[in-house]
């Protein structure tokens, strides 16, 4: 049989390869699209997150093996605080990038602040798992045990956590937060003398942080861990029943600059603590530090403003 001089295996052939020029040309055609779409998307994120959000997601429907894409619409999410959809979507990228170690810890992320929101604290088990799989993707992701640690605390998984943290500082010497958690975590547990090395390790590290020029939010973070860690300091001295030592842990606190915690709570404790020694000039002088700095937000440092109001006219200080 022939069709217009040509066999019917030959037809045949010509209609299968145009076939397939077709379906290769409507898949090009899905991924230009959705690198289209993905590009408006970027340039209105700023002002429309929500209108972009629904074009990265049309987009990444065309292609759905694009992760880029799907990274995109993740950070996006996340910017919005929408976690869940944060979640999944890392999920969608990581299926599709296995070995890019960052999605399986955003997702990870996602998840830990997920549960952070629920108010039975649910689901920081369905965390560990991304944690644990971008740290073995990537053993310098220092992060990843770091929030393996912060997931198994809030699990009261605490030996879990203390070997998370350990590992976390093993992998980043030199960040200054992975201590305040180890050293809160072991005071927590009632082990003052390791929670008092480690408070003592993260303070001798302060010097090589390293932080962007004009990053102003990471040098208050670093700012902030350093007076915590000062803080832990001195409650360990204070489990190991040493006041001495505790003054001047919170002596050392008025050194260090802390953009992050105005309230200055440590004066309050050094108030407490000159009292208790018999020194009453500069409980007061402590007192009045702490009264004159701004009111901290939390329901504690609630209760030590009303208490300090106290203790000023119980210690007949002056200007009462």
């Amino acid at each position: 049989m022939r069709v217009r001089g040509a066999s019917v295996i030959q037809w045949l052939a010509v209609v299968s390869g145009i076939g397939l020029a077709i379906a290769a040309t409507g898949c090009n055609k899905n991924a230009v699209d959705a690198q289209k779409l993905a590009k408006h998307a970027q340039t209105i994120q700023g002002e429309s997150p929500k209108e972009a959000s629904e074009e990265y997601k049309q987009a990444s429907q065309l292609d759905p093996q694009n992760h880029k894409i799907l990274s995109n619409l993740a950070t996006l999410y996340e910017k919005q605080k929408d976690w869940s959809n944060a979640a999944e979507t890392w999920a969608k990228a990581a299926a599709v990038a296995d070995d890019f170690a960052i999605y399986h810890f955003r997702r990870g992320y996602s998840l830990y602040e997920l549960a952070r929101k629920d108010p039975g604290k649910q689901g920081f088990d369905k965390a560990i798992d991304p944690f644990k799989k971008a740290f073995t993707n990537e053993p310098n992701l220092s992060e990843a045990q770091y929030y393996t640690g912060k997931g198994l605390y809030e699990m009261d998984d605490g030996q879990g956590a203390l070997e998370a943290y350990t590992k976390a500082i093993e992998t980043k010497p030199n960040e200054l937060a992975y201590y305040v958690d180890l050293a809160n975590l072991y005071l927590d547990l009632g082990y003052a003398e390791q929670g008092l090395t480690i408070a003592l390790e993260g303070q001798k590290q302060a010097p090589n942080v390293q932080v962007k020029q004009g990053d102003d939010n990471a040098k208050a973070d670093a700012a902030n861990s350093l007076y915590n860690l000062v803080l832990d300091e001195a409650r360990a001295h204070e489990l190991l029943q040493k006041p001495a030592d505790k003054i001047k842990a919170l002596e050392k606190a008025r050194t260090v600059p802390n953009p992050k915690n105005g309230a200055r709570e440590a004066e309050f404790q050094l108030a407490v603590a000159y009292n208790d020694k018999g020194l009453p000039q500069d409980a007061c002088t402590a007192l009045t530090n702490y009264l004159k700095s701004p009111a901290g937000k939390t329901p504690e440092a609630a209760e030590n403003r009303r208490d300090a109001e106290t203790k000023k006219f119980q210690w007949k200080c002056p200007g009462n």
